[in-house]
């Protein structure tokens, strides 16, 4: 922990001036409250008790001028520390998204992205307020404890050790909850990691919910994931009643030893009245900032957790490094998977000892039952996972040895799931290249027959999409997302299930663009129909992650091997489905 208290104070740096400045004012306005016992001890004993009624009214103006000098603090402390709390989160914010965006897609496989959401919001906002605030707080009471301590000393030392008397069972009350607040602090913490979870995940398959009417079971999911939260947010909070409540009793004690002691000793005649009570007044600012401070602590400790949580994210390397220090000249497209194996865990591969050249230009199919590692075998192409075994290679470029961006944007993508953003058409067509001229995003559509649609809406290519491209149907999704493959000029396209949501007639005429559009670049396609890979230079047959025939699809329906069979079952399902349309055979599980 040690270590992460150095980590924040490095994002603190850049602020060291407005930390001093909030430190200062916070101290200052701390001990502004100090000259008022003083003060009333003057007014008791010379005014009240010695009749000096000419005195009041110096009294009244020194009160009030130490109400507008704190009033000054307290703004200037206020605007400094609130300055700082937004500008730290904002920094931790920036840092935190930027390191997600580098993580490979590995950590986003196992990680439910409402958990990443939770602590990118909550955990931030709640380091910010450690930082800006508990902090500096902490700080300056600890500086005022010594204060007092000096002043009580100096005014009556007897009196003085009866009141830090009792600071010993202050430390151990704080000692025995610690650890107790930190625990639940990470319980409460992941629970609110999984109700922020759920509610993004429900969110997004709302359609899902309503199809199956599970809105009642996912409602009452959501009251026991919240109860459990509210379960374990109660116990923190009863935990901070305790510890509070019995802070209040050693205060309690603490006061009653000094009224006790100085009653007597204001009795005797050795002290006034006023010392009596400016004492006690000096003793409220010894065991004020000795709560809070052991509050303070509580917080902390729950602050702290958030700060493991960060620092989790920002301590996970990503699988994939960019170790390349030159870029990838404009390639021709050769792609070389020379003993590739691969796994999302180490026992078990998903891809076992892949050898395949793939020469410029050539269009691959790959086919095969759901599972058998299509998909994976391409995700490699781009560097979204590297091989454990083996190296990809593209024109003789060991992909892990060039930067990764410059080995990208030569790499066209269609995902099976087509992703839009909440921006206009345009902007997501030209996502891959935000400088694309109208005329290349237009272009783009025009051949993924998407640009007569587009034109017939209000704000054509201006048209904002909404969450998810939630205006468009299925087909058109995956047409735009063609565009955007298409615009970025890739020399190898990547299309996964890429005509998978698309109708029959919209089908036809992107397969006779594709095939434009393939032209001097390197394809690899996975799709639903065999219908769209009869054309390919070379179709590669998978199963069980290894590659067990490749050729045309003459050839391997003469050698009556997977291949064979699965078209034969195709067929066979199409003739049952759709004894007029032969041409369109839908693949189940390829």
């Amino acid at each position: 922990m040690q270590s992460d208290w150095r980590r924040l104070l490095a994002y603190i740096r850049p602020y060291r001036s407005r930390v001093i400045f909030g430190t200062c004012f916070t101290l200052l306005l701390s001990l502004s409250n100090l000259p008022l016992p003083l003060i009333m001890q003057y007014f008791i004993d010379e005014v009240l008790i010695a009749e000096q009624w000419a005195q009041l009214n110096l009294i009244l103006m020194m009160i009030l001028g130490l109400h507008v000098v704190r009033g000054l603090f307290s703004f200037f402390q206020t605007y400094t520390i609130t300055y700082l709390g937004q500008r730290l989160v904002l920094d931790l914010r920036h840092l935190l998204f930027d390191h997600l965006q580098k993580l490979s897609l590995s950590y986003y496989d196992k990680k439910q992205t409402g958990k990443i959401m939770s602590r990118v919001m909550d955990d931030v906002t709640s380091i910010q307020s450690m930082l800006s605030s508990q902090v500096i707080r902490a700080f300056t009471d600890f500086v005022t404890l010594f204060v007092v301590i000096g002043l009580l000393f100096y005014k009556n030392w007897a009196l003085a050790l009866m009141s830090i008397s009792v600071v010993p069972f202050y430390i151990a009350n704080r000692q025995y909850f610690k650890p107790k607040i930190r625990l639940i602090s990470r319980e409460i913490r992941e629970s609110w990691d999984h109700i922020f979870g759920s509610v993004q995940e429900t969110m997004a398959g709302v359609y899902v919910v309503k199809a199956f009417s599970q809105e009642e079971r996912e409602t009452h999911e959501f009251e026991v994931s919240t109860w459990d939260y509210t379960e374990l947010s109660m116990g923190r909070q009863f935990m901070a009643v305790r510890f509070s409540a019995i802070a209040g009793i050693i205060s309690g004690l603490g006061t009653s030893l000094v009224l006790w002691y100085g009653g007597y000793t204001a009795v005797q005649g050795t002290m006034t009245i006023g010392e009596l009570m400016a004492f006690y007044g000096l003793v409220g600012f010894l065991y004020g900032p000795a709560v809070r401070l052991a509050t303070l602590s509580a917080n902390i400790q729950a602050s702290l957790v958030s700060v493991e949580r960060v620092f989790e994210i920002l301590d996970t390397k990503p699988d994939v490094e960019d170790g390349g220090i030159s870029r990838l000249p404009r390639i021709k497209g050769h792609v070389e998977f020379r003993d590739v194996c691969f796994g999302y865990s180490p026992d078990q591969f998903v891809l076992d000892s892949i050898n395949l050249d793939v020469k410029p230009g050539m269009t691959v199919a790959l086919v095969g039952h759901t599972g058998c590692g299509k998909t994976t075998l391409v995700n490699i192409i781009p560097r979204f996972y590297d091989p454990i075994l083996g190296s990809v290679f593209i024109d003789d470029y060991d992909t892990r040895d060039v930067r990764i961006e410059s080995l990208r944007e030569q790499i066209g993508i269609v995902l099976q799931e087509s992703v839009l953003f909440d921006e206009t058409i345009r902007n997501n067509i030209a996502y891959g290249k935000m400088d694309a001229s109208d005329g290349e995003v237009e272009h783009a559509a025009q051949v993924a027959n998407i640009h007569d649609y587009i034109i017939s809406l209000p704000d054509g290519y201006g048209t904002r999409l909404g969450d998810e491209g939630m205006i468009l149907s299925g087909g058109q999704k995956q047409r735009i997302a063609i565009a955007r493959a298409i615009v970025a000029d890739p020399r190898i396209l990547i299309m996964d299930e890429a005509t998978s949501a698309l109708d029959s007639e919209s089908e036809s005429l992107i397969q006779e663009a594709l095939k434009n559009v393939r032209k001097n670049r390197t394809s690899f396609v996975i799709a639903h129909r065999f219908s769209t890979i009869l054309d390919a230079d070379l179709i590669v047959v998978m199963d069980q992650g290894k590659i067990i025939e490749t050729g045309t699809h003459e050839n391997l329906l003469q050698r009556k091997g997977l291949y064979a069979i699965l078209y034969e079952e195709q067929f066979k399902k199409s003739l049952n489905g759709s004894a007029s349309d032969k041409s369109q055979v839908l693949e189940p599980n390829v």
